[in-house]
């Protein structure tokens, strides 16, 4: 199974989320922890500290009370009686204050302790001062007896209230603690994530970086290479997809410039013997002219001009025919477009080739035609297209072979002109591209191999008609080359 790369987006992606997430748990943490501290913060001001000025304030109620109660006893006045219980309601209101704040069951046990100490108290004053009030000789006996019960529930309460103050001080220790530990602890995780997410940012950076850089950086070599002209190995790199798929293009770019060096090459070396020959028998001709060789001798005079001629022909045929591609390829070429039939265009190239075709034993047939419509087309051009078709037709047919040729009305309305041979045919892979500049279709026969121009010139002549064209082939079976005109 095939290994799948992850793109450079992808990888970006994970390593982005990745920091994301890990920024996120820290935001949690944080917010939990804190939220935590919080709540320590608000425990200590709700409960502890409101615990300790309570129990401050029960504290100076029962100072205040026993102060009128001994200037009640002593002075036996009423008033300090009547601001004794004035007093006393301080006391409910603060002790019930502090049953509220009661949170475990020993600090509600000893706030019930305090109240039923503190209703004693009352009792045993009020019976106290009720004897008082009645009998006038004071009772030193009584006194000391309802004093010594006096002090001990007083002592009791104010036990009470500072075991509450203690333990209302240590939960505000222990809350202050567990908040200083939760803080410097929030502290450590945030700094540890915050280095790891800098350590990740760093390692993805320098592995998604180096990833990236190095194939880049060997492609420039290979492109450097290729500036140069020098076309190197194909490359195989481990990269992300886009860089690999890059690297693909690129070998196939490599391949293709290479194989056009190639094919120029070719074309050069080939269309420099199409011209050498012409020009070795023109030069040979007119030398033996200047010589006076055959002075005497009219006809053989006649003979070497008529090989002038020829080969002069031959090399304008040539020349014109590099003149037009390049023309054509910077769209300068001139066209002289009429309405005319294509038919009689079709027959004189027939007419043309019929000789060459009876000298191989090819039979050349035109299939039955319907009437077809005239068209606006540039005769010249066309004329030169079928006759490049034909021309290939004849090289590539052995002999006894056939050629037929067709002209038809298709579906779409269009004139499709199609030359189907029973020639060596065209390998598939080959096929597409029968129509590049300086491609020459294979033949039998290595000496009929032409400049690799001539299709490509009439599939630039077709497409300013605003036709197609194509080849179909099935090696060793034929080919048929087909184009079409708008009506």
């Amino acid at each position: 199974m095939k290994k799948m790369k992850l793109t450079i987006f992808a990888r970006l992606m994970i390593g982005y989320i990745a920091i994301i997430l890990l920024i996120i748990y820290l935001g949690i943490y944080a917010h939990l922890r804190l939220n935590q501290v919080n709540q320590n913060i608000a425990y200590i001001i709700s409960v502890d500290d409101t615990t300790t000025s309570i129990t401050a304030e029960l504290k100076d109620c029962l100072l205040t009370q026993l102060e009128f109660e001994e200037k009640f006893f002593v002075l036996k006045d009423q008033d300090f009686y009547m601001q004794f219980w004035k007093s006393e309601n301080s006391f409910p209101n603060a002790i019930g204050k502090l049953e509220i704040l009661a949170d475990t069951s020993y600090k509600t046990k000893l706030v019930n302790d305090a109240i039923n100490a503190y209703n004693i108290y009352l009792t045993l004053f009020r019976d106290e001062a009720k004897e008082s009030l009645l009998n006038r000789n004071s009772n030193e006996e009584s006194y000391k007896v309802y004093k010594g019960k006096r002090d001990k529930l007083i002592a009791e309460i104010d036990r009470i209230l500072k075991e509450l103050t203690s333990i209302a001080e240590h939960d505000r220790w222990k809350k202050t603690r567990e908040a200083s530990a939760i803080s410097i602890k929030v502290v450590q995780v945030t700094t540890a994530l915050v280095a790891l997410a800098v350590l990740m940012v760093a390692f993805i950076s320098f592995f998604n970086t180096k990833r990236i850089n190095r194939p880049i950086l060997l492609l420039k070599e290979k492109t450097t290479e290729v500036a140069k002209g020098r076309y190197p190995e194909p490359l195989t790199i481990h990269s992300p997809p886009e860089i690999g798929e890059l690297a693909t293009a690129f070998n196939n770019m490599c391949d293709r410039l290479k194989e056009l060096d190639d094919l120029k090459i070719d074309f050069i070396s080939h269309i420099s013997h199409k011209l050498r020959t012409p020009l070795t028998a023109i030069q040979e001709a007119s030398g033996m002219l200047l010589e006076g060789i055959f002075a005497g001798k009219p006809e053989r005079q006649q003979e070497l001009y008529s090989i002038i001629k020829d080969e002069c022909k031959r090399l304008i045929v040539e020349v014109n025919r590099i003149l037009d591609l390049s023309r054509m390829e910077a769209k300068m070429m001139d066209y002289h477009f009429d309405v005319t039939d294509i038919m009689p265009i079709i027959r004189k190239n027939i007419l043309k080739l019929s000789h060459l075709a009876q000298k191989r034993g090819i039979e050349l047939n035109m299939c039955p035609v319907n009437s077809l419509p005239p068209i606006n087309i540039d005769q010249e051009r066309i004329l030169q297209v079928v006759e490049e078709l034909l021309g290939n037709a004849l090289k590539f047919t052995p002999e006894k072979g056939k050629i037929n040729i067709s002209a038809i009305l298709n579906e779409k309305g269009m004139i499709e002109i199609s030359v189907t041979d029973t020639g060596y045919g065209i390998p598939e892979m080959e096929l597409g591209r029968v129509f590049e500049k300086f491609k020459r279709i294979e033949g039998g026969r290595a000496a009929e191999r032409g400049t690799g121009l001539g299709l490509s010139i009439a599939k630039h002549i077709i497409t300013v008609h605003g036709g197609q064209i194509w080849a179909e082939s099935k090696p060793g079976k034929g080919s048929t080359f087909s184009f079409t005109l708008p009506v």
